[in-house]
C-alpha cells in the first residue's frame, strides 16, 4: 500500500486555516483586507460574543457575479495576480487567495454579493467548507460576508481561544490599525449594539490618527514627512518622555499594510536612541512608502511581515529621519498637526549646509537659529538644543523639576538627619555630607551620609562604617517601594494601606484600543487598589489609587496596564492569581516611579531611604537587576592606580 497520499480538499484547508484563522481578528482581517481591495468606501463589521458566534463585514465595493462568488471560495483563487511575475510588485492587500476557503472551512459562512450592472445578487452558504446552496437574492452592491460559530468544527483550536474581553480587544487592534493605513475608508465596527469604532471616510492622515490613538499621546502627536527617490516617509510621535513600558504604542505601515517588523522597531528606537528610558518604547506611528520591488510581502501566510531588498538602507533611512525630526525639536512644544513646511528631504539627515528647519521645530515668534544652532549642527548638538529647549519650556510650565546640579557641585543635607534644606558648593568642592536618617533598624542604609547626585539619576553616600561609596538608582529603589506597597495593599496585609479616594478622579481619554483594554482587565486594577469606571463613550476615571502611588502617577500607570500584553502581566490561562498580581505590581510600580533625570532634595531622599529600610528585600529592583552597589576606597583607589 503506497505511504504517499494526496491530502483530501477537506483536510488541506483545515490545514490553510490553521495558518491563516487564528482568532476571531484573523478572519476580521481577512474580510476586511478583502473589503479594501474590492474598491469600498465604507466597511462597517459587527461581532456578536467577541467573534465566536458571529462575525460579518460588509463593504461597498465591486462586488462579484455569480461565476467569480463561487470561484472565490476555492483555494488560490484571486483576482490580484495573474503571473509568478505579479509576486514581485504586489499592490493589493490581499494575493494568495487562501482567506475566504480558509474562513468558510471552520465556521458556517454566508456570502452574498452583488456587481454593478448586475440586475440581481448571489447568496452562498457554506458549512464546514462544503457549499450548501447557491440563490439568487436581491442585494446592494458590494459584498457581505458572516462567518458564524467559529471553530465549530475544531473544538481543539476553539479552546484555546482567550476570553471575551481578550478577544474582542484583538479585534478592536485589528481594525484600528487597518484604518490607519486606509484613512480614505471609513469604518464602523459593533459589538452587539455597541459601537466601538466609528469613523467617517475620508478623513485626512492626522484626523484620523488623532481620532484613533490621540489619547495615548496625551500632549498631543507631532509630524514629520519626507520624499527621496520614490521613498516616501511619514512619522507621527508623542514626546519621548510620555514613553510606555510596552510596544502597543509602535504601530508600523509600509505600503498601505499594517506590519510587524523587526528591522523598523530597531530602526525606530535607533532614532530614539539617548532620549527614552532603558526598557520604554515611544508612542509612535511609522508609515512607509516604498516602490513595490523593493518590499517582499510574500513571507508569512497571515502577511504580517515583510522582507526589504535592501535592508541597511532602509533601516539607516528610518533611524536617520527618526533621529532627525527629534533632534529639530518637533516634540519641545505642545503636539500638533503638521504645518506647510514640515518636510524633510534627502537620503540621509543633512549634517551641514543651508536649511531652515520645520516651523514646528521652533517656538512662536522664534525667527531662524542662529549660526551653529538647527540643521547646521552636528545631530548630536540639535538633540542637545532639543533637550534644553524642552527642559526650558516645561519648567516655565510648571511641569519640570529642577535641573540637576552643574558639574562638581553637589547638594548636601544643611541641617539635622533628613532636613529638607540643600545647600551648592559653587566652587565645586563637596560639602562635609550629613547623615540621613534611615530609620532604627540595621541594614544597607543604615547611617548613610548623602553626598548629591550624578545625572540626575543616581544617588551617591558614603558609608562612614566600612569606608565605601554607594550608589543607588533612584528609579530601582523606588520602584521597589511602590512594587511591595502594592502586593501589601492587594493582599489585605494587617495594617496595610489599602486605597486612597481620590479628591478629583483621575481621567484617562482613551483610544478604542485602550478602552477594550479596560474592559477586559478592569478587575484586575481592582485588585491592586485601581476603582476605575467608564466616564462617557471614550473615557475611564480613576476614582481610587493605591495609597502609596502618587496621585501625578496615576494615569501613568494605568496606561502601562492598560496596554501591556498579556503575556507581560501575568493574563495567560494557567498562571495563578499570585503570579497575575505581582505581574501587575511590577508594571505599575514602574510606570509610577520616579523616573531617571528627575532631581530628588534631600527630604525625599532621606524619605526614600526610610522606606528601603522597611522592606522585605530592599536590595533589588522588582526586575531582579540590583538598586543599589557598594565601591570599597581600596576599588576606587585602584581605579587611580594607588595602593
Amino acid at each position: 500500500m503506497a505511504r504517499i497520499r494526496v491530502l483530501p480538499d477537506e483536510v488541506a484547508n483545515r490545514i490553510a486555516a490553521g495558518e491563516v484563522v487564528e482568532r476571531p481578528a484573523s478572519v476580521v482581517k481577512e474580510l476586511v483586507e478583502n473589503a479594501v481591495d474590492a474598491g469600498g468606501r465604507r466597511v462597517r463589521v459587527r461581532v456578536e460574543g467577541a467573534g465566536r458566534r458571529a462575525i460579518s463585514v460588509e463593504d461597498d465595493g465591486c462586488g462579484m457575479g455569480r461565476d467569480d462568488a463561487l470561484l472565490a471560495l476555492e483555494r488560490h483563487a484571486t483576482s490580484k495576480l495573474a503571473a509568478a511575475e505579479d509576486l514581485e510588485r504586489i499592490g493589493t492587500l490581499g494575493f494568495r487567495g487562501e482567506a475566504l476557503p480558509s474562513i468558510a472551512s471552520v465556521s458556517r459562512l454566508r456570502l452574498l454579493t452583488r456587481a454593478e450592472g448586475d440586475p440581481e445578487g448571489t447568496e452562498v452558504r457554506l458549512e464546514g467548507g462544503r457549499l450548501v446552496s447557491v440563490e439568487t437574492r436581491g442585494a446592494a452592491r458590494g459584498t457581505w460576508v458572516e462567518a458564524e460559530d467559529l471553530f465549530y468544527n475544531v473544538p481543539a483550536r476553539r479552546k484555546f481561544l482567550k476570553g471575551d474581553a481578550t478577544e474582542l480587544r484583538n479585534v478592536v487592534e485589528t481594525l484600528t490599525q487597518l484604518s490607519l493605513a486606509h484613512c480614505g475608508v471609513g469604518f464602523e465596527l459593533r459589538s452587539g449594539n455597541r459601537v466601538l469604532l466609528a469613523l467617517p471616510p475620508d478623513q485626512s492622515l492626522e484626523d484620523r490618527a488623532a481620532e484613533v490613538v490621540g489619547a495615548e499621546a496625551p500632549a498631543g502627536l507631532r509630524w514629520a514627512q519626507g520624499e527621496a527617490d520614490g521613498w516616501g516617509f511619514t512619522l507621527a510621535f508623542g514626546a519621548p518622555h510620555e514613553g510606555r513600558g510596552h510596544r502597543r504604542g509602535m504601530r508600523l505601515f509600509v505600503n498601505g499594510r499594517p506590519v510587524q517588523d523587526r528591522l523598523l522597531f530597531r530602526a525606530l528606537l535607533e532614532g530614539y536612541r539617548g532620549l527614552l528610558e532603558t526598557a520604554r518604547f515611544p508612542v509612535a506611528l511609522l508609515w512607509l512608502r516604498l516602490p513595490p520591488e523593493e518590499v517582499d510581502v510574500n513571507v508569512h501566510p497571515a502577511k504580517r511581515e515583510v522582507r526589504f531588498r535592501d535592508e541597511s538602507r532602509v533601516f539607516r533611512w528610518v533611524a536617520g529621519r527618526t533621529a532627525q525630526a527629534l533632534a529639530e525639536g518637533a516634540w519641545a512644544g505642545p503636539g500638533r498637526r503638521r504645518e506647510p513646511g514640515c518636510e524633510t528631504v534627502g537620503e540621509e539627515p543633512p549634517v551641514g549646509g543651508s536649511g531652515t528647519p520645520p516651523s514646528w521645530g521652533r517656538a512662536a515668534g522664534e525667527g531662524a537659529p542662529p549660526p551653529g544652532r538647527g540643521r547646521d549642527a552636528p545631530a548630536a548638538t540639535r538633540v542637545a538644543e532639543a533637550l534644553q529647549d524642552y527642559a526650558r519650556r516645561a519648567e516655565a510650565r510648571g511641569m519640570a523639576p529642577r535641573p540637576p546640579p552643574p558639574f562638581g557641585s553637589f547638594r548636601t543635607v544643611s541641617g539635622g538627619a533628613g532636613a529638607g534644606g540643600g545647600s551648592r558648593h559653587d566652587d565645586g568642592v563637596p560639602g562635609e555630607g550629613v547623615p540621613v536618617d534611615a530609620g532604627t533598624g540595621a541594614g544597607p542604609f543604615r547611617g548613610l551620609r548623602y553626598l548629591g547626585a550624578f545625572d540626575a539619576t543616581y544617588l551617591l553616600f558614603e558609608d562612614p562604617g566600612s569606608r565605601e561609596l554607594v550608589l543607588l538608582d533612584q528609579h530601582a529603589a523606588h520602584e521597589r517601594v511602590l512594587y511591595e506597597a502594592l502586593l501589601d495593599d492587594a493582599a489585605g496585609r494587617p495594617g496595610a494601606p489599602k486605597t486612597q479616594t481620590l479628591l478629583l478622579p483621575v481621567t484617562l481619554e482613551c483610544s478604542p484600543g485602550e478602552l477594550a483594554g479596560w474592559e477586559e482587565r478592569r478587575d484586575a486594577l481592582a485588585a491592586l487598589g485601581f476603582r476605575t469606571e467608564a466616564f462617557g463613550p471614550a473615557a475611564v476615571a480613576v476614582r481610587e489609587a493605591p495609597a502609596g502611588l502618587p496621585v501625578e502617577a496615576v494615569e501613568a500607570a494605568v496606561r502601562d496596564l492598560l496596554g501591556a500584553e498579556a503575556a507581560a502581566w501575568g493574563g495567560v490561562p494557567g498562571f495563578e492569581e499570585g503570579g497575575r498580581r505581582e505581574a501587575l505590581a511590577r508594571r505599575a510600580a514602574c510606570a509610577a516611579a520616579v523616573k531617571a533625570r528627575a532631581c530628588l532634595d534631600p527630604s525625599e531622599v532621606g524619605e526614600l531611604l526610610a522606606r528601603l529600610e522597611t522592606l522585605r528585600h530592599p536590595t533589588h529592583c522588582p526586575h531582579g537587576r540590583p538598586l543599589l552597589v557598594r565601591l570599597t576606597r581600596r576599588q576606587v583607589e585602584g581605579m587611580f592606580h594607588r595602593g
